[in-house]
């Protein structure tokens, strides 16, 4: 670029850099001011004039060697300042730029003031605009608008000076200057700056974000600009303003101008991205897909930038999450270090999230490091990072959902850690108490309980009021449960009950409650808990596990009476699970309380639905069968026996007794039994029950009697033989008494089934020779009667008769 050129049209499209040029020279005239007559130094003016002259005829290196030799001739003369302007002139043309700018800047600081000190500020604001040294040029465009004595000059120096403070964004200082530039002469036909001025105010406001004001000088020049770039930038940019702001009507008043533009025209193509904006802001996003896809758009990288960003967002919206990251990534790979190319990156993080994209926690973490490297303070590497979490939070979640414990704990340590690199002030304040909830939740079922504590406490301290505090305060309870930390998890979970009695955890909070104090034995306050939890949760799911420990806790207190109704109750609920642990010490409790129709009830159907249950349910196997202990059956037994309850007491001891191995069963239970059987005239199941007996029995009358039973089931049996044997047996052992006299009544019957009579007239007579019992002697003598009867001796058995009636004149046959 010649270094005589000003670049400052501002009629290109884009951000406001200008492109063209303008001519310096052209602006001399203006800027020099004509030397006034010297009277003195006479020969000295002459070199002078000498070297004006040859710079008058463009022979610049011969006028740069006089005015050097009138500058050293004549250090003091009042024309000096010309000479030093006029040989860094002399420089310019001749491509000693380095000199020119020494000799300018000899001047500036020499000299100080006047017109040349203006002039020669304003060559070096020139040669540092031109090599885009801002900083230099403001400082020389400054002093050159100060001492420039042209109103001209001093305008267009300012004006510069405003670009230049405008390009180092000093906005606030660039923008008084070209108010005080538009304020001077308001008349566009006579100040070739105003309209330039208003233009790069607008642009100024519009880089600030002060996006209103920016509108506002658009759409005046828009109407007023007599140079036709000028007023086309004007109406596309009023107009794309107002789309981004969602000034629908007012866009597309603006943009259907632009529309008619020639096609030459670099704004009209730029208009197409405002009715991609009107578009969207009218949520046609099949309007904005078409536009963009209806071919190639020439502008610029800014507006570039956010077109592609909308075009993403429609996509994205439409459910077409293919096509809006192909955008994204387009937008993220052309633009990674403006805002909207850190969007893109960010929404198409959301797609991988929504998706659940297995590649989200790589892709996060590269976004994280490349918007660090931007900006480390940038709230998206905090959201992407929640994202990130989310993920393995999720998956962690699908892990225990399909019991695959380890890739569970893997994913929610990695959900933990990466909710701790959120940086929480940067994210939003919905997001916080959740973010800290599940960093919690993640480090327990990872395992780290130290750390999930510590994060599920800080939780609960700053978010009391929050919906998911009482489940933090049930997660917390919970782990310090699982530690047997009661005291703590007792606190957390009264704290539910408490504070929050509207809660889904308050039910859970109130049974592990139960479950604790049941745990420590604490029975009373055990029964107390489950109590209040039945009556704030009558259906609750627990009822009948609640019932079923109210039941135990009655009974282990030996409140048996108490301990029935529930243990009942429990049964009824859920059969599968509690028949059995609940009857059991229904039995017991009934055998406490000596209560035998419900005793026997109570055991018998216990006993039956062990007989009968086949193949257990996974239910039915937690609910362990533990048999009614020996002496209960005993006494159950013993006690239908007395009462001669026959059938029922014959059943328990049956289920009591042990037949494969007799020795296990006690000898007064093989008694009672074969009794019982007798009595219910199972006389082929008494003869085994009296042969156990006999064998742990060592007490001759005893034996004796078993002897004497067991002859009799033979006898009825009619197994006489056998029957004979075990009457002689108890005849060798019990030699007087009524054992013995029953033996020998039982021989007599004997023969007598065998056809025997005389034989057995004789065994019955002997007894009532022999034996004097009012029960014994006459059952004798009647069964002798009989037997006479029917020999057909009628005459002995009367007197057997009279001998019955006089000795036993109230037996009752």
């Amino acid at each position: 670029m010649n270094l005589n050129q000003l670049n400052f049209d501002s009629a290109a499209p884009g951000r406001g850099r200008p492109s063209g040029g303008f001519l310096i020279c052209a602006l001399l005239a203006l800027l020099i001011p004509i030397a006034a007559p010297i009277v003195v130094a006479q020969e000295k003016e002459q070199n002078l004039a000498y070297a004006d002259l040859l710079y008058s005829q463009k022979e610049y290196a011969k006028a740069a060697r006089q005015y050097q030799i009138f500058i050293r001739e004549n250090p003091t003369s009042p024309n000096v300042q010309s000479g030093w302007f006029r040989l860094g002139e002399c420089y310019l043309q001749v491509g000693q730029a380095k000199d020119a700018s020494t000799t300018f800047q000899h001047i500036v600081k020499s000299f100080k003031t006047g017109a040349y000190v203006g002039s020669a500020a304003y060559r070096l604001a020139v040669l540092s605009f031109n090599a885009k040294d801002y900083n230099s040029a403001v400082t020389n465009f400054e002093i050159a608008a100060r001492e420039l004595t042209s109103a001209e000059a001093k305008h267009q120096a300012t004006y510069y000076h405003a670009r230049s403070l405008q390009f180092t964004k000093q906005f606030d200082q660039s923008l008084a200057l070209y108010d005080k530039v538009i304020k001077s002469n308001p008349d566009p036909s006579t100040n070739p700056f105003h309209e330039r001025s208003l233009l790069e105010s607008a642009r100024i406001y519009f880089d600030k974000g002060e996006k209103d004001k920016a509108k506002e000088l658009f759409l005046t020049l828009s109407k007023t600009a007599t140079t036709q770039t000028i007023r086309e930038e004007s109406i596309v940019r009023a107009g794309l303003i107002a789309a981004e702001a969602g000034q629908i009507a007012e866009s597309e008043e603006m943009l259907n101008q632009a529309f008619r533009f020639p096609d030459t025209s670099p704004w009209k193509s730029l208009a197409q991205v405002g009715a991609i904006f009107n578009a969207y802001s009218r949520q046609d996003y099949d309007r904005v897909i078409s536009i963009y896809g209806s071919g190639s758009l020439a502008i610029s990288e800014e507006y570039h930038a956010k077109m592609l960003l909308i075009v993403g967002h429609s996509y994205r919206i439409k459910g077409e999450a293919n096509a809006a990251s192909k955008i994204y990534s387009l937008l993220e790979s052309k633009y990674p270090n403006k805002s909207e190319g850190m969007d893109a990156g960010y929404r198409k993080l959301q797609i991988l999230h929504q998706q659940g994209t297995g590649s989200l926690p790589t892709e996060g973490r590269r976004y994280v490091e490349r918007v660090k490297k931007i900006n480390p303070k940038d709230p998206y590497i905090d959201t992407a990072m929640l994202m990130v979490a989310e993920f393995h939070f999720t998956q962690a979640e699908k892990g225990v959902a399909r019991k695959d414990t380890a890739y569970a704990k893997k994913n929610y340590l990695l959900a933990a850690n990466a909710y701790g690199e959120v940086r929480e002030e940067n994210i939003k304040d919905e997001f916080k108490p959740v973010r800290l909830y599940k960093q919690g939740w993640a480090y327990l079922e990872a395992g780290e309980l130290e750390n999930g504590i510590l994060a599920i406490s800080r939780f609960i301290k700053r978010f009391p009021d929050n919906p998911l505090a009482a489940s933090a305060l049930a997660k917390r309870g919970n782990t310090y449960q699982s530690v047997e930390d009661f005291t703590f998890a007792l606190d957390d979970y009264q704290k539910i009950i408490e504070k929050y009695p509207n809660s889904p955890e308050l039910e859970l909070a109130m049974q592990q409650k139960a479950l604790i104090y049941a745990h420590q034995r604490n029975l009373p306050k055990m029964i107390d808990s489950y109590e209040q939890l039945l009556k704030r949760f009558p259906n609750t799911s627990g009822k009948d596990e609640a019932t079923y420990w109210i039941g135990v806790g009655h009974f282990d207190l030996e409140d048996y009476a108490k301990a029935i109704p529930p243990l009942e109750l429990a049964r009824r609920l859920n059969p599968e699970a509690f028949t059995n642990r609940t009857t059991i010490r229904m039995i017991l409790a009934h055998y406490q309380l000596e209560q035998i129709p419900e005793l026997t009830e109570a055991a018998r159907t216990y006993i039956q639905s062990g007989r009968d249950a086949g193949v257990p349910s996974e239910a039915a196997k937690k609910d362990k069968r533990v048999p009614i202990p020996k002496p209960v059956l005993e006494y159950i037994g013993r006690k239908l026996a007395k009462d001669r309850k026959y059938e029922d007491a014959e059943f328990f001891l049956t289920h009591l007794s042990t037949p494969d191995s007799p020795k296990d069963t006690s000898a007064t239970i093989w008694k009672v039994l074969a009794e019982c059987r007798m009595s219910l005239q199972k006389y082929s199941e008494s003869v085994p029950a009296w042969d156990n007996y006999l064998v742990l029995t060592e007490e001759p009358i005893e034996k004796g009697y078993a002897y004497l039973q067991r002859g009799k089931s033979q006898l009825a049996l009619t197994n006489y033989d056998q029957a004979r044997d075990s009457a002689r047996e108890c005849l060798r052992i019990v030699k007087q008494g009524r054992v013995n006299a029953e033996a020998r009544i039982l021989l007599g019957d004997i023969a007598a089934g065998e056809g025997d009579l005389e034989g057995a007239v004789r065994e019955y007579l002997v007894v009532s020779q022999i034996f004097e019992d009012k029960e014994i002697t006459p059952i004798a003598l009647t069964k002798a009667i009989n037997v006479y009867l029917s020999l057909g001796d009628q005459e002995e058995a009367a007197k057997l008769k009279n001998q019955l009636g006089a000795k036993f004149p109230d037996f009752r046959q």
